[in-house]
């Protein structure tokens, strides 16, 4: 078990406040859900998606600073994924239109172009 010192620079409350959770309105239950955390147990909590409630549970992870949130199943949410997802597959878009771009120039080859293949072709056979 790793213990984590409060000057390791995890603050659980700020955290805690990046998520719509239902049980940070309330005093009470709040101090309750920290303390809970702070004792490294996973803790039930409400979190309010498209304005309905959603059971899950949640653990504190303290060496990547984030929260681990895990669905009724007990089976780890990302949280990111949907965002994630959706930024890489743009990238992987643009990376592919940029690479046809470049063949693209490359069709208007002048015959210095066409030694230079040649030396290549030359050096790879051996």
């Amino acid at each position: 078990m790793k213990q984590y010192h409060e000057n390791y620079g995890y603050d659980l409350e700020a955290t805690l406040a990046k998520h719509p959770i239902k049980e940070l309105d309330n005093n009470s239950h709040k101090d309750d859900l920290i303390n809970s955390l702070k004792k490294g147990n996973l803790q039930s909590a409400t979190f309010i998606k498209d304005g309905q409630e959603v059971k899950q549970y949640i653990e504190a992870n303290p060496q990547f600073k984030s929260l681990n949130i895990y669905d009724d199943a007990q089976k780890r949410v990302d949280m990111n994924q949907s965002k994630g997802q959706g930024e890489s597959q743009q990238e992987g878009r643009n990376q592919k239109e940029s690479q046809k771009a470049k063949a693209g120039d490359g069709d208007d080859e002048g015959p210095g172009d066409e030694k230079q293949k040649k030396q290549r072709r030359k050096s790879r056979s051996v």
